[in-house]
């Protein structure tokens, strides 16, 4: 079997500093990481290989990215690949899966492939349901749990307010791993070394076949949104012409008039007539002649 697994770059939140002054993000001091729920669908792909089967990690990104490929070697994957065009300083998730799933099908397509649901740098989670557009693949996102059954996938996903389901998929499918699913095991040394040693390959434009007009996504519209009215509270303010203590007992309870009530006594008529001439004082009913 072969799995791939789709690894990111991005920035390690607690070395994020702004500049008190001028409210810009000090780069100097940022430090990168793997993103975590990339790094729990990598430790899964490498607990599910077999002896025969290959693991290989795909990432989208500048020469800065080969890190994170570096780390996925040292961990034990059989195979790295890093897609990039020069030139380009970002990329939005409609392109990054364009750029991955065209990868994927240069060289011969995995049976699996495995994502982080989301990443710390948006969360938007588009790029999992995308890659699986391209391959026309079937896609199931927020997994925390799935078991290999031949070539079907029971998965156990996450659902609102700490919910889960079940279900199975057949492969080949993408299946976007929770961060908290597993943990990456850690590298030893001499795995450490020979992976920095170890030479990246990277794929451009032109070896995917793809030109830079096939990357001009329509950028989205954005509208300017307004926060919605706040409608003002009212407050209840005591009536001035009642005497003090009458004021204060109204502040008391907040202008709600407290409840009254009679209990009603005697036969079924006597208590219809002083039910009749209750509603009757109080103008619900005419009182009868």
């Amino acid at each position: 079997m072969h799995i791939a697994v789709c690894l990111s770059r991005l920035p390690d939140p607690n070395t994020v500093e702004v500049d008190p002054l001028t409210g810009a993000v000090d780069a100097s001091r940022m430090l990168y990481i793997l993103n975590p729920a990339d790094a729990a669908a990598l430790e899964r792909a490498l607990q599910l290989r077999a002896p025969e089967d290959r693991v290989t990690a795909l990432t989208v990104g500048p020469a800065e990215a080969d890190s994170i490929l570096r780390d996925a070697l040292a961990v034990g994957a059989d195979d790295v690949l890093r897609v990039w065009e020069e030139g380009r300083t970002s990329t939005r998730p409609a392109v990054t899966a364009l750029l991955l799933a065209t990868a994927l099908r240069t060289t011969e397509l995995p049976d699996m492939l495995l994502c982080g649901t989301r990443s710390l740098a948006t969360g938007s989670g588009k790029v999992p349901a995308l890659i699986a557009e391209y391959l026309d693949w079937p896609v199931v996102t927020d997994i925390v749990d799935f078991t290999l059954q031949g070539s079907m996938v029971r998965f156990l996903r996450r659902l609102a307010k700490g919910a889960r389901s079940e279900g199975e998929v057949m492969l080949p499918a993408v299946l976007a791993v929770e961060a908290g699913a597993a943990a990456l095991r850690y590298a030893g040394l001499p795995d450490l070394m020979k992976a920095k040693r170890a030479a990246i390959p990277v794929q451009d434009l032109s070896e995917l076949g793809l030109s830079p007009v096939d990357l001009n996504f329509p950028a989205p519209t954005a509208q300017a949104t307004m926060p919605p009215y706040r409608r003002p509270r009212e407050i209840f303010v005591p009536e001035a012409s009642l005497p003090p203590h009458e004021r204060v007992l109204q502040v008391m309870s907040a202008g709600i008039a407290q409840k009254s009530g009679r209990i009603v006594s005697g036969s079924p008529e006597q208590a219809a007539d002083q039910i009749i001439a209750f509603l009757a004082d109080r103008g619900f009913v005419d009182r009868a002649g």
